[in-house]
């Protein structure tokens, strides 16, 4: 039997997290509405408090706040390092997220607004336009990488070697 208290999916979302003065981007995997898994070479002590900022399909940004509940950081191929976050703080945007892949379980937020949020108190955000993207060589492993043209400059690494990716204008 599973100690966890909501069922997890796999989804892979661009984060960033920041703590104690430090800021670091990872990705998201194994997300649930009571925690999510972080992986990143960069984690943080068990206990501590982050802030959270998960880009979501669609162009919207969720902020989270969660407590760092084990770090992982190992050698062994088959382990990813990361670490698992449960969450204390959500918004809107994270929860509906959720409800596409859990449309019938209800969570604590609607539980405790007596039942699931109806149509009224919903309010549709603005889809803004997919970011451009532009595909990125590595010059150390030859993947290619997609890239977000407004986060180019910001000094973007390969997803498989961590290889800082140069670009050809």
């Amino acid at each position: 039997m599973s100690k966890r208290k909501h069922d997890r999916f796999v989804r892979r979302l661009e984060t960033e997290f920041s703590g104690e003065g430090k800021n670091y981007r990872g990705i998201s995997s194994d997300l649930s509405r009571s925690g999510l898994f972080i992986r990143t070479n960069h984690a943080f002590a068990p206990g501590t408090i982050i802030d959270i900022v998960i880009h979501l399909p669609g162009g919207n940004s969720s902020k989270l706040k969660g407590t760092v509940r084990r770090a992982l950081k190992t050698t062994v191929v088959s382990l990813k390092n990361g670490m698992g976050i449960e969450l204390i703080e959500k918004d809107d945007f994270y929860i509906k997220f959720l409800d596409t892949f859990f449309p019938d379980e209800e969570g604590p937020e609607q539980q405790a607004a007596g039942g699931t949020l109806s149509p009224e108190t919903v309010q549709e955000a603005p889809i803004p336009d997919p970011p451009e993207c532009m595909i990125v060589v590595c010059s150390n492993c030859s993947v290619k990488n997609r890239v977000s043209s407004s986060k180019a400059a910001f000094g973007s690494k390969c997803g498989r070697c961590g290889h800082p990716l140069a670009y050809k204008d």
